[in-house]
């Protein structure tokens, strides 16, 4: 005989996909002829973006650009130059089924860069970056919070736990000129660039979610393309996007960003004289909409007429716990072991991958940066320098015997620095750690209720009740359940209010004896 069971449905943002792709970049770069000879090189950085991604079918198609930027020395005049080259990319892979209405996110880590020069114009440049995919979709359990039966004894257990009720999923785009009034200096020519992304605001007001933010731009550029002194400016441009979502008041959103792709380029307009920087970035906001809920959940049953075979599954509900949003702030010294230090050009911070651990009731993030810093000598010479740095904060405070599951993201909101002495500097940076803090709630919880009818329960005699001597600390319901007692009669006739004994006790079992009739059919 199989009772029919009664479940509630619990929906989670659960991960369908997940792979990494690594990608290979090898360029045969030859400076362009407007380029002067390189003397020097400084820096060589790679910069891979998105520019697309899709989800068609059971195809998933991630569709980028690999930006290769060397900064060098020509050997001219002594300035400082850059020359780029970009070579594409492109991720198509089966993901099984997927739902049109899952979200994707894409993570890039670069792993190793080489640049070797074969002559004063040209570089072979060599290294690779991983692509990581993740799929998130609307995943449904099934918790029992009712077994049907008259004979079935059942012990609940009441969870909270929040649910998912939708994901949503937009991409917009941000372009801002930027007039020569708004720096001191024209722009003639971008040696490097840095965007990141922050979160200023976020408000919902009858299904609309309105989200603020600003993207942080600084640039490295060549002001006079004669003189080439190379300077430093910073922006902030503001933007919002309004995103329609499935929400009511009581429910929790979770917002998620990523700057998919970026640029700075110089564009000639009529009425201006010097070329404007046009700053152009690709943004995809996820939203996930999270409602509170409570179930009053089966995680054991048995009996008083049969011998019952219960069935247990096992569910992990994640329990949103906190939003992160941590600055943090590391004051560092760099030493030029070679050289004295007479003037800072630009010192910047190339973000790495960040890892969240969960112990001693503590959870921190653990990550590594790298600063890098342009400066001039004594003797007007350009030089250069880079250090990685590790970093460890705690972000959160947690209970000891539970498991945590985070999303998080790191920025570069700020990078100071003042000259300490002749071959010195100290740096200040400012990270931001931004994302969502989940915990784990195992729940075990019966699954199916099977029972042998032939197999049912006998006494060894007539006697309506047993008499059972339990210790302190056992528990009514494990005692009623060895004698397929009624755990609540069980309660009533020894006037207990808790289900742990506090002390020794004698305790009356009522056994019903007509367990054994009712169940064969006949009656004395």
């Amino acid at each position: 005989m199989n009772y029919p069971i009664k479940t509630d449905r619990v929906s989670m943002a659960q991960v369908v996909y997940s792979e990494s792709f690594e990608q290979t970049v090898d360029i045969d770069l030859k400076l362009p002829d407007y380029c002067p000879d390189i003397s020097k090189i400084l820096k060589c950085r790679m910069e891979p973006q998105i520019t697309g991604r899709s989800i068609m079918g059971d195809r998933i198609t991630v569709e980028g650009m690999s930006v290769v930027r060397v900064i060098y020395i020509d050997a001219l005049s002594g300035a400082v130059r850059c020359a780029e080259q970009s070579c594409p990319f492109e991720i198509n892979v089966s993901a099984g089924e997927v739902s049109q209405n899952s979200a994707i996110n894409t993570f890039i880590r670069v792993n190793y860069l080489n640049c070797r020069a074969l002559s004063s114009r040209r570089l072979s440049i060599h290294g690779t970056f991983n692509v990581d995919i993740k799929i998130y979709d609307k995943s449904d359990s099934h918790l029992c919070t009712h077994v049907k039966g008259d004979d079935v004894q059942q012990k609940k257990q009441t969870i909270s736990y929040h649910a998912l009720k939708s994901i949503t999923q937009q991409p917009f785009s941000v372009t801002e000129t930027l007039e020569s009034g708004t720096g001191s200096m024209a722009v003639q020519s971008v040696l490097r660039s840095d965007i990141n992304i922050v979160t200023k605001d976020i408000s919902v007001n009858s299904g609309k979610l309105m989200y603020k933010g600003e993207l942080l731009v600084k640039l490295l550029y060549l002001s006079d393309l004669e003189s080439n002194r190379p300077d430093t400016l910073e922006y902030s441009i503001p933007f919002s996007q309004v995103i329609s979502i499935d929400t009511s008041d009581d429910d929790k959103q979770v917002v998620r960003t990523e700057l998919l792709n970026s640029i700075v380029t110089l564009r000639n307009e009529i009425g201006f004289e010097d070329p404007l920087p046009v700053v152009s970035a690709k943004i995809c906001v996820t939203v996930l909409t999270y409602e509170k809920c409570e179930s009053s959940v089966v995680t054991d049953c048995y009996s008083t007429l049969y011998r019952l075979v219960p069935q247990y599954g096992v569910s992990d509900l994640p329990t949103y716990a906190s939003t992160i949003n941590e600055n943090i702030i590391e004051k560092l010294s760099i030493e030029f072991s070679e050289s004295s230090v007479a003037k800072v050009i630009d010192v910047w911070c190339e973000k790495g991958g960040i890892v969240c651990e969960h112990s001693d009731s503590k959870v921190n993030v653990r990550g590594k940066y790298v600063v890098c810093v342009l400066a001039k000598d004594s003797d007007d010479n350009v030089i250069y320098t880079e250090r990685s740095f590790d970093y460890t904060r705690n972000i959160a405070a947690v209970d000891q015997d539970v498991d945590i599951d985070a999303y998080l993201t790191v920025e570069v909101l700020s990078v100071g620095f003042r000259i300490t002495g002749d071959h010195g500097i100290e740096v200040r940076t400012e990270l931001n750690v931004n994302g969502e803090l989940y915990t784990l709630m195992t729940v075990k919880t019966i699954t199916s209720a099977d029972a042998d009818e032939t197999k049912f329960f006998q006494t060894d005699n007539n006697a309506s009740l047993v008499i059972y001597y339990a210790s302190k600390g056992e528990d009514v319901w494990n005692i009623a359940r060895q004698y397929y007692a009624s755990a609540n009669d069980v309660r009533e006739e020894n006037d207990l209010t808790q289900d742990i004994l506090d002390e020794d006790a004698m305790l009356i079992l009522p056994t019903t004896q007509l367990r054994h009739t009712v169940a064969t059919g006949s009656r004395t």
